[in-house]
């Protein structure tokens, strides 16, 4: 064989090489690339049905509370009405034992004259109502007011007497900042999981260069002249 055609075989070889490690390369990224953008879409679409859950639930809660708060008994006795419902409106909000889950909490105010005065708080923080204006939530049919922010809802209850004036103010809150975090921790776990197995495909598709060398340069040795 002529070094022409030796130095032809030993060009195309490189050329192959080099293309099957762009390729390899392509292949990787493109996995990692889609994997990561396939665990985004599925944590946003959680997110998005958590928080969903959540607000269905604070909803529900909110309105199965306000209903055992009489409006009549706050008007006429607040100090009485608060060691009432000092004992009553926690059984409605419980927490769930698990970490990392939603935190309810609550809130019972007494209304009069444009003013909300506090007779229950259940947090020294997350509490919104004293910081919204009456006239968000104060409404012709007294409906129940939502506040959506940034991981946590509030849902803001007149309370009527039997005179259908509004004479008190429910508040129950939930929030679920945990999610974003959980999320974050979820894409981290999935992209380490990637990098593993890209790293461990890598390792196989080198062992067939590597193994017919090994072979090659064992079987040379092993020649005696």
């Amino acid at each position: 064989m002529s070094v022409h055609s030796e130095h032809q075989i030993g060009s195309g070889s490189s050329a192959t090489v080099l293309k099957i490690i762009v390729l390899a390369l392509f292949a990787v990224i493109t996995a990692i690339v889609a994997v990561s953008f396939a665990a985004h879409h599925m944590r946003i679409g959680f997110e998005k049905e958590y928080m969903h859950q959540v607000n269905v639930k604070i909803e529900q809660l909110a309105s199965t509370s306000s209903l055992l708060i009489s409006g009549d008994e706050i008007l006429a006795d607040p100090a009485a009405a608060q060691t009432k419902y000092a004992s009553v409106l926690p059984a409605m909000l419980i927490d769930s034992t698990e970490e990392n889950q939603s935190h309810k909490i609550y809130g019972l105010y007494s209304y009069s004259g444009g003013t909300l005065t506090p007779l229950l708080q259940s947090s020294s923080e997350g509490l919104l109502a004293t910081q919204i204006p009456v006239s968000d939530w104060l409404t012709t049919d007294a409906a129940a007011y939502k506040i959506e922010n940034e991981g946590q809802v509030t849902i803001l209850t007149p309370i009527k007497d039997s005179q259908g004036k509004v004479v008190a103010l429910y508040e129950a809150s939930a929030t679920y900042s945990f999610v974003d975090a959980y999320g974050n921790a979820v894409e981290r776990r999935v992209l380490k999981s990637v990098l593993v197995a890209v790293a461990a495909g890598m390792v196989l598709f080198s062992l067939q260069f590597l193994i017919p060398a090994i072979v090659h340069k064992a079987r040379g040795k092993g020649v005696s002249y």
